[in-house]
């Protein structure tokens, strides 16, 4: 079958016109069949059909939302006209939001893409990269060219440049069998990462002290264990707006059973309103107010001694002179590996321990062995947080003395406790430092290896893995060379140590979203002779492509999905066929490899690829998953941290002798070393150079409307969240002489953004918010990521979205008009509904 047959047998099985009749509203909806009778009978046909019988289809969400949610859709005349929350096999695991529910907008949308196109102004022996942009015009092409066109590119760009001038970029925009994965290492390249490139600092400075997890959120005690939590402090996360319908509900049963939640959070949100203490913190100072709780632990002496001698290096010898730990070999031949040099109180000697050893052993004090003065670590670590009295933190970070000493008791007195922190609290030049508080905190308090401990906002299942075999690593593939963001905007730029000339994008709005400083990306992919885009819609991003590959809704394909957050692994059947040319990315992908000779790797039905996942697990079976939509996996509720932490030492870290030294804006040129934590800032610092120039920090929150970009294209949700907005405090407005309402100029000398003030009471003076995940055409003008730096530090490596510093103006007289009262929101029915 030719790609364009196979276009249009998926094609045919929509009758004509009736995506133009789907209920979303307007002329065309639901309620336009619900009109007078005429002598046909037709109109009485149409009730008929709406009151009709529908099939039920298990399926499932699938965005970077972590919830993972089962779906029912209801499908009538083969279009879908609603879902529902589907009751999966652990049945307590029934979640959906209001995003789920309106995916019927999503699936018929206006900005859908319908068919492969090309920029109209690039030819691959002429790509003008500079005609790219917000005017490019685009001409329809058949699958067959398109196809055709993205295989001659790798090929002539591999062949001209060498394999490491194509690049592949995928974003976290969709969870499936894509083959993506398959045939970029079958073609090979280079490719980028969020490893070291977006809110990945608080987990790698969790992983730098305790061995464990990665660089995004640790590994925590799975839900079902959280009710027995005592304390829980909820760090710089709005759970229950953005992630409700999975996490918050576990939250909520542990203050059912009397657990205290603590709040800290510089807006008070809808998290800080279910709080018994809210902490509305200053941007930028959550290192400080950690060691200012670490202060009040050592000063009243409510740490776990036990923990720390049996899990930590707490009690290890450090070397006075030069900050190192004590050599082991100094004091026995036959040292275990890993092991820490101790104090034996009880004898006066030194010892050397291994993981998991607990004993008398001192915790403070200071020793000549050898000749060599030495100290514990932990004496090292309550030195520092000596220095961050909770009098004067409470100053420096807005906050109350009382409530910094109350969170700090509940912590450590309470019983078992958790902190969960946000990425958001990671989006600050140097927040992998928080990481590092965060982890030593939680190891003075005990609070590892037990129940009802908790270390991040999210649960890891690892059991609702899928079996794939060899699927993603297929025979004749090769290995990657993986950059992180900034290390790709550089290479774009500067071609050094590759540059890359052909790029294929994927599951992401990178240039609608995602990416800080977004004229400097705009500027610097014009280096690339060809971009090609696959998307379900046309996004800013898409805008920006010279290939355009309209690809499926998720209800449009068949899958077998698992889960990382409850342990469910899910079924998703395709409700009909997808819409105008769109396609499946695995077909996408198969008509690419089959063009570059890796067609055998591909099989013409993707069911023979889901059917080898499920024959590769004996939990699976396809008569389960079509009946039921999700098979259970059979997983114990778990505690984590019982056994040894991966580091070196198999301990945590409390004091790192081989600590990395930090570098970048606002530090002294040799750099800081973080031995222990120490808070570091750069322009939410008081002392920042510019603070006088551009005096407001601007931070961009997530939203319970979108996730990421996604949706905000749906006319439901549009109804209730219209227009971006800056949120200002009255004060901070009042002081610029704007009112509420009135359309403000946010700006710094990187770029700035024209939109809507609010003013909002419960956002600290000082600091301004607009919620991500806007496209460009939603703002007046501008875009929220146009006054954000791209810059990393040396060790984080992470952008760092609210390091940001703005002025607001009430923007000149043109700008006071509201251009959303011009148009419904909703769209015509025509534009709503979707169509040619």
């Amino acid at each position: 079958m030719t790609d364009d047959e196979l276009t249009a047998s998926r094609r045919d099985i929509l009758k004509t016109g009736a995506v133009a009749g789907v209920g979303l509203g307007g002329g065309s909806g639901v309620l336009s069949t619900l009109q007078p009778a005429d002598e046909s009978g037709e109109a009485v046909d149409q009730v008929t059909s709406f009151l009709g019988e529908d099939q039920v289809v298990k399926t499932a969400c699938g965005p970077n939302c972590r919830g993972d949610c089962p779906l029912d859709v209801f499908v009538r005349d083969g279009q879908i006209k609603k879902t529902e929350q589907q009751v999966p096999a652990a049945s307590e695991f029934k979640r959906g939001c209001t995003l789920g529910i309106s995916h019927v907008q999503r699936a018929y949308n206006a900005k859908r893409l319908k068919y492969p196109m090309k920029r109209a102004s690039w030819s691959p022996d002429d790509p003008q990269p500079g005609a790219r942009g917000e005017d490019a015009q685009f001409e329809r092409i058949s699958w067959s060219e398109a196809l055709d066109l993205v295989a001659e590119q790798i090929q002539t760009t591999k062949g001209e440049y060498g394999p490491e001038s194509v690049y592949w970029h995928a974003g976290s925009g969709s969870q499936g069998t894509s083959g993506y994965g398959r045939l970029k290492q079958l073609v090979g390249g280079i490719q980028d990462s969020f490893v070291y490139g977006i809110d990945t600092n608080v987990g790698q400075g969790f992983n730098r002290i305790t061995g464990e997890g990665g660089v995004f959120m640790p590994p925590t005690n799975t839900v079902e264990d959280w009710a027995n939590a005592d304390t829980l402090i909820i760090w710089g996360s709005d759970i229950f707006a953005s992630q409700f319908q999975m996490d918050a509900e576990w939250i909520l049963d542990a203050k059912r059973n009397g657990a205290k939640l603590v709040v800290v959070d510089p807006m008070y949100t809808n998290t800080a309103e279910k709080a018994d203490l809210w902490l509305p913190i200053r941007p930028g100072k959550d290192t400080h107010l950690a060691l200012a709780m670490m202060n009040y632990i050592f000063e009243n002496e409510v740490y776990d001694d036990t923990f720390l001698r049996q899990r930590t290096n707490a009690p290890a010898l450090v070397r006075v002179d030069d900050g190192t730990l004590f050599d082991p070999t100094r004091v026995s031949d036959n040292p275990p590996d890993g092991g820490i040099v101790v104090m034996n109180e009880e004898t006066s000697e030194p010892n050397v321990v291994g993981a998991e050893t607990g004993g008398p052993f001192a915790l403070f004090g200071e020793w000549t062995i050898d000749g060599v003065a030495v100290r514990t670590g932990l004496a090292a670590l309550r030195e520092q947080a000596s220095e961050y009295q909770p009098a004067d933190v409470a100053e420096v970070a807005g906050l109350s003395v009382a409530d910094i000493k109350t969170a700090a008791d509940w912590l450590a007195t309470r019983g078992a406790g958790g902190i969960l922190p946000a990425y958001s609290v990671g989006r600050y030049l140097y927040g992998h430092v928080f990481g590092q508080a965060y982890a030593t905190l939680m190891a003075l308090t005990g609070d590892y290896g037990r129940h009802g401990n908790v270390h991040a906002q999210h649960p890891s299942y690892g059991g609702p893995s899928l079996q794939t075999g060899d699927w993603g690593n297929p025979e004749g593939g090769v290995s990657l060379d993986t950059y992180g963001y900034q290390e790709i905007l550089s290479l774009l730029e500067n071609g050094d140590p590759v540059q890359p000339r052909f790029l294929y994008g994927t599951n992401s709005n990178m240039l609608g979203n995602q990416f800080p400083n977004r004229e400097r990306w705009l500027n610097a992919m014009e280096s690339l002779d060809t971009i090609v885009w696959a998307d379900m819609y046309h996004t800013p991003t898409t805008q920006q492509a010279d290939i355009i590959l309209p690809a499926a809704h998720w209800f449009e394909t068949e899958d077998v999905l698992g889960s990382d957050h409850h342990p469910n692994i899910r079924y998703r059947e395709q409700a009909h066929e997808p819409l105008w040319e769109a396609r499946d990315d695995y077909y996408i992908m198969a008509g690419i490899a089959e063009r570059l000779g890796h067609g055998d790797k591909f099989p013409d039905d993707k069911r023979e690829v889901l059917d080898r996942f499920v024959q590769n697990d004996d939990r699976l079976s396809w008569e389960q998953l079509r009946e039921n939509g999700t098979v259970e996996t059979d997983e114990t509720p778990t505690v984590a941290y019982t056994d040894a932490f991966g580091t070196e030492s198999g301990r945590i870290t409390v004091y790192d002798d081989d600590a990395p030294t930090e570098k970048g804006p606002g530090l002294p040129d040799e750099g800081i070393s973080l031995e222990v934590p120490e808070p570091l800032e750069a322009r939410t610092a008081d002392d920042w150079e510019a603070q006088n120039e551009y005096p407001l920090v601007f931070m961009q929150k997530h939203s319970k409307w979108r996730i990421h970009s996604q949706w905000a294209n749906v006319p439901w949700l549009r109804e209730v969240n219209r227009e971006p907005q800056l949120d200002i405090h009255p004060k901070d407005a009042e002081q610029r002489d704007i009112s509420d309402g009135e359309y403000v100029l946010v700006h710094n000398d990187r770029g700035s953004m024209v939109v809507r003030a609010k003013y909002n009471e419960g956002i600290q003076p000082g600091l301004v918010n607009t919620d991500q995940g806007w496209w460009a055409e939603d703002f007046v003008e501008g875009h929220y990521q146009d006054p954000i730096s791209a810059e990393t530090a040396d060790v984080g490596r992470t952008f760092a979205f609210y390091d940001c510093r703005v002025e607001v103006e009430r923007a000149a007289e043109e700008y006071q008009s509201n251009q959303y009262t011009q148009d419904n929101p909703r769209g015509t029915a025509g534009s709503a509904s979707g169509g040619d």
